[in-house]
């Protein structure tokens, strides 16, 4: 590869970001399933997330069961990639201790704008993560999510 071919800082920093929202979609959506395991239906959250939004459009979710839970996987794939991009936007410019730190905080200020301010749709899980015991495992998710972005972003540096 010719030395004018390699990608920007910023290119390498954007691309580092969007791996680490992919990150944060799995992990949370591992946990989404998790929380729908323990209610005893593993697709739960999703339905439920997509029969708020059909609800929202007013459309009747109950006569379109298989459309709300689709919904609600779309709803997950998009807003928790932004969420996982936006916030590793934010945590990769610090390094060390000090990355793991605010990474901790973001994940902290994350819940408590999800739990008191921010609408069902801007959150991760819609609803279902609006209280404690639903938010308390999507930070969780969140905080590995955006520590394993250390070692993506790691991969982009200069030596």
């Amino acid at each position: 590869m010719a030395e004018t071919d390699s990608p920007s800082p910023l290119e390498r920093a954007l691309d580092a970001a969007l791996a680490t929202g992919t990150l944060t979609t799995i992990a949370t959506g591992g946990a989404l399933l998790g929380l729908g395991w323990r209610e005893g239906e593993a697709g739960r959250a999703f339905r439920l997330a997509g029969r708020g939004l059909l609800e929202r459009f007013g459309v009747a979710s109950q006569a379109a069961p298989l459309t709300s839970v689709a919904l609600g996987y779309l709803h997950h794939l998009v807003v928790a990639t932004a969420w996982g991009f936006l916030l590793a936007v934010l945590v990769q410019p610090f390094r060390g201790i000090w990355r793991i730190l605010v990474t901790g905080a973001m994940v902290a200020g994350y819940v408590l704008v999800s739990l008191s301010v921010l609408p069902a749709p801007l959150r991760i899980g819609y609803g279902v993560t609006g209280n404690t015991p639903g938010a308390v495992p999507m930070a969780a998710a969140l905080l590995v999510a955006l520590l394993s972005g250390i070692w993506l972003d790691a991969g982009h540096r200069e030596p």
